[in-house]
C-alpha cells in the first residue's frame, strides 16, 4: 500500500472520526506497530482541531439533553469558566503504541451468568505523546497512561490508590466466595475527572515551562495558590501554602508531581479560576480536552460499557504512574466494549432501584454527583440476569437503529419518570 494512502487510512479511522464506529476502541487493529515503523520509520505524527471534534461530536444527542432544556455543549463541562475550549483548540500528538482493541460487543449476550462491578474511570488517553497545544509547542512531550486503555494491556485490569483499590478487591472477593463470575466495568466520570492524574499535571508543567509570562504575573499567581483556603466544617486548611514560586517552574513541577491525587485535582481547579486564566495560566479546559481519549469527550455522566472483562481478586503493585495499586484480569479473559455507554440505570438496575426508594433523588436517568460518590465510595454490584441482557442489549439495538435520542427514551421507560 503507497504510504500516503496508508497514512490517510490510518489517521481517518483513529482520528477524524475520533472512534464513530467503534468510539471507545484502542489504536489497534489497523496494523502492528512494527508495520507502521516498517512504513513510516515511527509512528505516524497528527493533529486533532477543535472543528474534527465538532464535525464528530457537535450535534450528537447526549443523555443530558433528555431531561435539561438548553444543556450547555459537551465541551462546556471541561471548564468552570464561561468560555467555549473548542475555539482555537488544536493538539499535536504521535501515537506511542498500538494496543489491541477490544472487542466489539453488539448485544449483552457474552456477560450472562456473570455479576458486574462498577469500576468508576476517568477520560484520559493512553499511549498518546502530546507535543502541543494550540501556540504552545511542549519542549518534552508528554505521554499519557490512560484511562478506560488501561485494560487493554495483557492481564491489567484496574489501577487505583491502595485504600481505594483493597475496597474494590472485597467485593470481588465476596462475588467469588457466592460462586459468581466478576466482570469488572467501566463507568464514566465527568469531564474534569481526570484532574486527578499525573498525565493532566504534566501537561500543565510544560505549557508553564514554554507559555510566555511576566515574572510579576507569575508572582501573583503563586500568591493565589499559597493564600487558597478550603472550609469543611468548622475547620479552615491552606493545602497549598508551601508551594514553590512559579518563576522557578522546576521546583513548582516536582511539588505538583508529589502532591496527593486529590490536592493534585485541587490545584488543577485553581488554575481553571477566572483570576489565574487572566493572569496567563494554562487554558485548563484545553488541556483537559487534549489529556482525553477522543472517544469519550461527549460521554455521558456515569454512563457504562466502554470497557470490561473478567476480573481475579488480589491486589498487586501497578505499573501505572498516577496509582500504586492493581487487580489483574481472570487467567485468558478477553476485553470488551459496547463501543458507546449505556445508562447505569440498566447496568446497575436492582442498586439504582434501592437508592431511588431512599427518596433523595438519586439513583435516577439523570446522573448526580451523590450518585458517584456512591458508586466510588460503596461499590454496588449486579448480576447480569436476563432482564439486563435483554434491556442492554435492546438498548444498544434502538441506538444503532434509530439514533440516541430513541435509546434513551427506552431507557428512562425502564424507570419512573424522571
Amino acid at each position: 500500500m503507497a504510504k500516503g494512502k496508508f497514512l490517510l487510512e490510518f489517521l481517518t479511522k483513529n482520528f477524524k472520526p475520533l472512534f464513530s464506529e467503534n468510539e471507545l476502541g484502542a489504536l489497534g487493529n489497523v496494523a502492528t506497530t512494527e508495520q507502521i515503523k516498517k512504513e513510516f520509520g515511527a509512528l505516524p505524527k497528527f493533529e486533532i482541531t477543535g472543528d474534527d471534534i465538532l464535525g464528530a461530536f457537535g450535534n450528537r444527542t447526549r443523555a443530558i439533553d433528555m431531561y435539561k432544556d438548553n444543556a450547555l455543549p459537551f465541551q462546556r463541562g471541561y471548564t468552570k469558566l464561561v468560555r467555549d475550549p473548542l475555539k482555537d483548540f488544536s493538539m499535536r500528538g504521535q501515537v506511542g503504541a498500538l494496543q489491541q482493541n477490544p472487542t466489539l460487543a453488539t448485544d449483552a449476550s457474552v456477560l450472562q451468568g456473570k455479576t458486574i462491578i462498577p469500576i468508576v474511570g476517568d477520560r484520559t488517553s493512553r499511549d498518546v505523546i502530546i507535543t502541543g497545544i494550540g501556540d504552545l509547542d511542549f519542549d518534552k512531550p508528554v505521554r499519557t497512561f490512560g484511562g478506560v486503555q488501561f485494560m487493554d494491556d495483557p492481564n491489567q485490569g484496574w489501577a487505583s490508590m491502595m485504600e481505594a483499590m483493597k475496597s474494590f478487591n472485597k467485593k470481588v472477593e465476596t462475588v467469588e466466595e457466592m460462586g459468581g463470575k466478576p466482570v469488572g466495568m467501566t463507568t464514566t466520570m465527568g469531564e474534569r475527572g481526570g484532574d486527578f492524574s499525573l498525565d493532566t499535571a504534566n501537561v500543565i508543567i510544560e505549557s508553564l515551562k514554554v507559555k510566555k509570562n511576566t515574572k510579576k504575573n507569575l508572582n501573583e499567581m503563586t500568591k493565589i495558590i499559597k493564600n487558597q483556603q478550603y472550609r469543611k466544617g468548622e475547620k479552615t486548611s491552606q493545602p497549598f501554602e508551601k508551594v514553590p514560586n512559579l518563576n522557578n517552574v522546576e521546583e513548582f513541577a516536582n511539588y505538583f508531581r508529589t502532591l496527593p491525587g486529590s490536592a493534585r485535582a485541587e490545584l488543577v481547579k485553581l488554575f481553571d479560576k477566572g483570576e489565574m486564566q487572566n493572569l496567563g495560566a494554562p487554558n485548563i479546559g484545553q488541556i483537559r480536552i487534549a489529556t482525553s481519549n477522543p472517544g469519550l469527550l461527549d460521554a455521558d455522566f456515569l454512563g457504562m460499557g466502554a470497557r470490561f472483562t473478567d476480573l481475579k481478586s488480589g491486589v498487586v503493585p501497578s505499573k501505572h504512574p498516577t496509582y500504586d495499586s492493581q487487580i489483574m484480569k481472570a487467567s485468558d479473559a478477553e476485553v470488551y466494549t459496547f463501543g458507546t455507554n449505556i445508562p447505569k440505570t440498566i447496568m446497575l438496575r436492582e442498586p439504582m432501584a434501592k437508592v431511588r426508594s431512599e427518596g433523595k433523588g438519586l439513583g435516577q436517568f439523570k446522573s448526580m454527583p451523590a450518585d458517584y460518590r456512591k458508586l466510588a465510595m460503596n461499590t454496588p454490584v449486579q448480576v447480569a440476569d436476563q432482564q439486563l441482557i435483554d434491556e442492554a442489549s435492546k438498548f444498544l439495538e434502538i441506538q444503532r437503529t434509530l439514533g440516541d435520542e430513541e435509546a434513551y427514551k427506552y431507557a428512562q421507560s425502564l424507570i419512573p419518570a424522571t
